[in-house]
Order: structure tokens, then C-alpha cells, then sequence
């Protein structure tokens, strides 16, 4: 598991390390069953709360990306591929659509949008 909090990020420290770990799982580099280190040594590793860290496993549970066993710790959550890829796709669209109004109020057409999109991608 790798985690960077990011100070300057707009998002707040528990979304920082949610959207990271769903990247992870989803992407494979996270395997099925894979336990996760507790949420005491991941809040001593990067300098946070507890409370912080207990709100991101809590939101990855309820996206079924991980499982918790009382006194055991946190799993990844098994799926298969094809399952992984439609999450991958449906967070990448929640992100999106969070991020649409943005470029609304900036006026950006679809064009400049897709062109940021190839610039940057």
C-alpha cells in the first residue's frame, strides 16, 4: 500500500487516501484478500488522525473494495476482472462529474476540454 497526502490538494486527507487505495485495488496492484496495515499504523505513518484513516476504510467498505474481521483488520476485497474494471470506470466517472462544474463556469467547450484531456493525459 502507498499512500502521499497531499497538503495542497483541495480534497480532504480521507478522500486523498480513499481515491488512492480504490487506484490501487482497482488497478490489481492491490490483490484479493491482501491485508491492509491497521489504521493506528497507517495514522502514525502519515502523521494523521485516526478518525481520518477509520473515515477512508469506512467509505472503501461501503464501495465493497474492502471487507473488515473484527480483531483481524482490513481485506481487499476479492472481484472479478470484470467487476474491477466497471468500478474503475464508474469512480472515474464520479470524479468527473464532481470536476464538471468546474469547467463549466470557465466556460471550457467539450473541444478544449478533450484537447486539456490529450494534452495532459
Amino acid at each position: 500500500m502507498d499512500v502521499v497526502i497531499s497538503e495542497r490538494s483541495s480534497a480532504p486527507i480521507y478522500e486523498q487516501i480513499r481515491v488512492q487505495l480504490a487506484s490501487q485495488i482497482l488497478d490489481g496492484r492491490l490483490p484479493a484478500n491482501a491485508p491492509l496495515p491497521s489504521i493506528r499504523t497507517v495514522a502514525r505513518e502519515l502523521g494523521i488522525s485516526v478518525i481520518t484513516v477509520r473515515k477512508a476504510w469506512e467509505l472503501l467498505e461501503a464501495e465493497d473494495l474492502i471487507y473488515t474481521r473484527a480483531g483481524k483488520g482490513a481485506f481487499v476485497a476479492p472481484h472479478a476482472a470484470d467487476v474491477l474494471a466497471s468500478k474503475r470506470h464508474a469512480l472515474a466517472v464520479e470524479r468527473f462529474r464532481r470536476e464538471a462544474a468546474f469547467y463549466r463556469a470557465l466556460a471550457i467547450s467539450r473541444e478544449e476540454l478533450a484537447d486539456i484531456v490529450e494534452q495532459e493525459y
